[in-house]
């Protein structure tokens, strides 16, 4: 039986297929908003309840109103509602304003700052 040459190439493996070029008037600019989506920049949240973003990940939380302690319930601190620098664009689902404050959250897989800096 003939040895197999080392060149020969094994005639189960067929090499991948190249793909397909995309033409360059297909491909989005970076200028380009997708559909459904606001232009990046920094947005506020406006919506009633705490709201989950897998693309980014993010939990984009509403305003709260503080409330001082009662008998039947303890102290709610006032806290702001999300600001978030979308760097690409932002989700057009009617949560989110243009804003010009500071960025108040990021990412929730973000490492954390180090302490004492």
């Amino acid at each position: 039986m003939p040895a197999k040459r080392a060149q020969d190439p094994d005639p189960e493996v067929t090499p991948p297929a190249p793909e397909p070029e995309t033409p360059a008037a297909a491909k989005p600019t970076p200028d380009e908003v997708p559909a459904g989506r606001l232009p990046a920049g920094v947005y506020e949240f406006t919506g009633p309840v705490p709201t989950q973003y897998l693309e980014v990940p993010l939990t984009a939380r509403p305003a709260v109103e503080g409330r001082p302690a009662t008998d039947d319930e303890p102290e709610v601190p006032a806290s702001p509602a999300t600001v978030f620098d979308w760097p690409l664009s932002a989700p057009d689902d009617g949560r989110w304003k243009p804003t010009r404050k500071k960025p108040n959250q990021q990412p929730d897989n973000a490492p954390a700052d180090p302490e004492g800096e």
